[in-house]
């Protein structure tokens, strides 16, 4: 069912209304001041006009074919945008001297066909639209993706000619048409007029489609999810917000009725653990020559206090002058902690080895291929509903979200945390605990600033270039030889926590593209899929041996049975046509929710029984869960995931702000909700959710700008 996205008629009226108003007041003053009989000056103001607009709705609308194959009627937007937009731009080229002007006239139509062809390219590669926050790390993608973008353009040569179509109409239009030349003082205070006017009124019709949750409307002026804006409002206004917010990124947090939500899904929808977490240990019968039943044993009380530490959040609020500051506090104080539960310290004083697995997909586990994969998938705890999400910045946010309990917001979160205090990364929790944390990546270390970001989270940290030397110099590395190479640093030790970022498995997914791919090609040659799916199979073989040596390692340090292995993905295999992922499947994925489910590790040889858990649960949920499984100090409130074995209602959070409940799915480009239960749900389930979901994005933002945890915790712990 729907209904998010449904037109709302009071606006329509009041559209027609304050429309009708506004054009009536543009006609009477363009009468007054223009004559339009004049042939220089129709030259000099509506050929501009018109070029620069047509220019705009031509490339919205065919960037906008390209990379969804079809239109909505909320394409509407991009081109009423470039209305003003147009206006705008021919004042600008009317301010000098003729010669300025037509120089001006080119680079802002080819700054704009630029800008375009970017977004084509970066979607092709990346599935996201490229933000100019993201500007700062530019080096480092074309350093890693340099071929896979060369092979997106190739791919795309008719595209982005398409795209540059607005210049040789240019030249052609300034050679018979444009005259270019200064206008009045007068004249151009009237196109200002004009601007303003026409932008008020694009603003007005924002409200066709009402006020709800990502509506236009609330893409515009509240919610500014990115790559919705990109579809709905398009890509001239979603570049200028970006801009804007780049120019100036501070802003007071404000959210949505946290005080009457209390954090949390509304108790009328509780899910209790025993129906969704089930154990597959065998109960041994009782030998039939011994009639008497043997007496149970006294159980002993579970601790299900809450998960907190000693906060005092309403006082901190009152004497704080900064009111993004003051609202974080008020906003934690009103949310509900997860409580501890039955398997709270159940991996207490063990060893944990977590690792995020570049590339890693479900469809990558076979069991004769990569049999290390297929026992560890279906061995401990066993997660049948898990989510990754594909974040702005793909492989760096993927391990922030596991790395900090947080939402990725904008770009590059991980690095704007590089001098903030993250107390509860477990790299920090093992430190406080005299372990001294150790963390890989077998490629580049200085890549994402990982040597600044990984030592913050509590790390000693090696890549490539600062200690971590493999036997290969090729693209991508071996996981393998990673193993290899670092597991005797640390096996010996009392006790460890060690982190590894891995890289066998990243795109181009080729034999000629992926060094692991060629390396492992003939174990896949008989497989019965495309060149391009065997290569990506082969490259995944690579992480499977890499495992299959951790463990062997483990076990002949007799330490695997005191290990624990946790590995997820930083997100699902997106540099593929969807076709590609369609044929490792082996059926359809879908694009708005099955693609981003993935498999998370959790095991360890100690372990007498599997643990299934079938309720969804994210990669958001890897921190708290893990730090309830090690006994560690932490407080829930503070952390946007939750521990997947408290009785906290399961909600997965992906990155264009759709959600996944025990109750339904929720698809934030249109609106739909599809239930995945018979239940009656409760009044506003889906804007109370929505309002969850929206806060947990603003806090963790906050959280990020205002070095938050060190403003809560600068006593109780030493950064």
């Amino acid at each position: 069912m729907g209904g998010e996205g449904k037109r709302d008629g009071k606006g329509f009226d009041l559209l027609r209304l304050r429309g009708k108003e506004y054009l009536e007041k543009a006609r009477d003053i363009l009468k007054k001041y223009w004559d339009y009989s004049d042939q220089e000056k129709r030259n000099n103001l509506i050929y501009p006009f018109g070029f620069f607009t047509g220019t705009l709705i031509y490339l919205e609308v065919i960037l906008h074919l390209l990379i969804y194959q079809r239109v909505d009627n909320k394409i509407i937007y991009p081109i009423l945008f470039a209305f003003p937009f147009g206006l705008l731009l021919a004042l600008l080229t009317g301010l000098f001297r003729a010669a300025i002007n037509k120089v001006m006239m080119w680079v802002i139509t080819a700054l704009i066909c630029l800008i375009f062809g970017i977004q084509l390219i970066y979607f092709y590669v990346f599935k996201v639209y490229f933000s100019f926050q993201s500007i700062g790390m530019a080096g480092d993608a074309f350093s890693e993706f340099g071929p896979d973008i060369a092979t997106a353009v190739r791919h795309n040569i008719s595209e982005l000619l398409l795209l540059c179509l607005p210049l040789p109409v240019l030249a052609i239009l300034l050679k018979d048409g444009f005259s270019c030349s200064k206008r009045k003082l007068k004249e151009q205070g009237i196109l200002g007029i004009g601007v303003l006017l026409l932008h008020s009124l694009v603003l007005i019709a924002l409200l066709i489609f009402g006020r709800g949750d990502y509506s236009p409307y609330d893409l515009y002026h509240h919610t500014k999810v990115y790559d919705l804006c990109g579809k709905q409002l398009g890509i001239a206004t979603m570049t200028r917000l970006d801009i804007s917010r780049l120019i100036n990124p501070k802003e007071d947090l404000v959210l949505a009725d946290f005080p009457t939500m209390q954090g949390k899904i509304p108790k009328a929808v509780p899910t209790p653990v025993p129906k969704t977490i089930k154990s597959m240990e065998a109960k041994p019968d009782r030998q039939k020559s011994d009639p008497t039943p043997s007496p149970l044993p006294t159980p002993t009380p579970v601790d299900t206090s809450p998960n907190v530490m000693e906060i005092d959040f309403a006082s901190l609020a009152e004497g704080e002058k900064d009111n993004t500051t003051r609202t974080l506090h008020e906003y934690f104080a009103s949310v509900t902690p997860t409580n501890k539960n039955k398997y709270t310290g159940m991996f207490q004083g063990y060893n944990l080895i977590m690792l995020t697995a570049e590339g890693f997909s479900p469809y990558a586990v076979h069991k004769e291929l990569t049999p290390t994969l297929y026992r560890l998938t279906r061995e401990g705890f066993v997660f049948n509903n898990f989510y990754t999400a594909l974040w702005q910045t793909s492989t760096s946010d993927g391990e922030y979200v596991a790395m900090t309990g947080l939402i990725p917001v904008g770009t590059r979160s991980m690095y704007r945390t590089r001098h903030n205090y993250m107390p509860f990364a477990l790299g920090n929790q093992f430190k406080r605990m005299g372990v001294e944390s150790k963390a890989y990546h077998n490629h580049t270390y200085t890549y994402y600033q990982r040597n600044e970001t990984h030592p913050n989270l509590g790390y000693l940290f090696k890549g490539k270039g600062n200690g971590l030397v493999l036997e290969s110099d090729v693209w991508p590395e071996s996981d393998l030889e990673m193993i290899n190479a670092t597991v005797d640093e640390y096996i010996g030790e009392e006790r460890f926590h060690v982190y590894y970022l891995t890289v066998s498995g990243h795109m181009n997914y080729t034999f000629m593209g992926n060094s692991m791919a060629y390396k492992n090609r003939k174990l896949v040659e008989d497989l019965p899929y495309s060149s391009d799916v065997k290569a990506y199979i082969a490259c995944q073989i690579e992480l499977d041996r890499a495992l299959e040596q951790l463990i062997k390692k483990l076990e002949e340090a007799n330490v695997a049975d005191r290990t624990v292995i946790a590995l997820s993905a930083d997100h699902y295999p997106y540099g593929w046509e969807k076709e590609k992922l369609d044929e490792l499947a082996g059926h359809e994925v879908d694009p708005n929710f099955e693609v981003y489910r993935n498999h998370f590790i959790l095991w360890s040889a100690g372990m007498k029984q599997n643990i299934i858990v079938d309720e969804p649960c994210s990669s958001l949920d890897i921190l708290p869960t893990l730090s309830n499984l090690f006994g560690l100090k932490y407080d829930s409130r503070l952390l946007m995931g939750r521990d997947v074995f408290s009785d906290a209602p399961p909600l997965v959070i992906l990155s264009d702000r759709s959600f996944i409940t025990d109750k339904v799915m929720y698809n934030s480009k249109t609106g739909e909700v599809i239930k995945l239960t018979e239940e009656e749900l409760p009044e506003d389930y889906i804007k109370t959710v929505n309002n969850i979901v929206k806060n947990k994005f603003s806090v963790s933002k906050s959280i990020v700008e205002k070095d938050y945890y060190r403003r809560v915790f600068p006593l109780l712990f030493t950064p």
